[in-house]
């Protein structure tokens, strides 16, 4: 390697790492999943609240199944999940301005740390007739769910669990 080789090499060398001390830090994969999460909990306690009440609705159900997930479900999720599980219910319930958005699963498990589990299997084997239960415990005026015939992403609700949730409704 010649001199004026070498000399172009180092200034390539000294301007490339000069550069990398002005990008950000790019955080782990494990500090970005908690950031997400953080971010989820803070829109589904200020976001949704007044977005709910500017629609005037009280109860807002995502209902979705593995391999078949309304678009809407997975900006609902946490970090760590990549789609729902067997049949997922996700239900956002409005206290009021005092107690805020109350948010429930009816699944086996907690929906990270935002959805609360509100079924036991052992104690209502039926996943429907346990929603029924929690929407006449809460006796909402408006309940919200996804479809629309305009726009693709608000339109998640398939057919199958349309009808299966009128059919229980009372």
């Amino acid at each position: 390697m010649n001199s004026k080789t070498s000399i172009i090499f180092l200034l390539f060398i000294s301007t490339s790492v000069l550069a990398q001390k002005d990008y950000p830090n790019i955080l782990s994969v494990r500090d970005r999943s908690t950031v997400i999460d953080e971010v989820l909990e803070e829109r589904l306690q200020t976001i949704l609240p007044s977005i709910m009440r500017r629609e005037g609705i009280d109860m807002w159900l995502v209902i979705s199944r593995e391999y078949n997930e309304d678009p809407v479900m997975r900006t609902l999720l946490p970090s760590t999940w990549l789609a729902a599980r067997r049949r997922t219910i996700l239900i956002m319930y409005d206290q009021g301005s005092e107690r805020g958005i109350e948010c429930l699963a009816i699944a086996r498990y907690d929906v990270g740390k935002s959805f609360k589990s509100a079924w036991n299997k052992e104690e209502q084997p039926d996943q429907w007739k346990r929603l029924i239960e929690i929407i006449e415990e809460r006796n909402p005026d408006k309940i919200g769910i996804n479809t629309s015939a305009d726009w693709q992403h608000a339109d998640g609700m398939v057919v199958t669990d349309m009808e299966e949730l009128r059919a229980v409704l009372p």
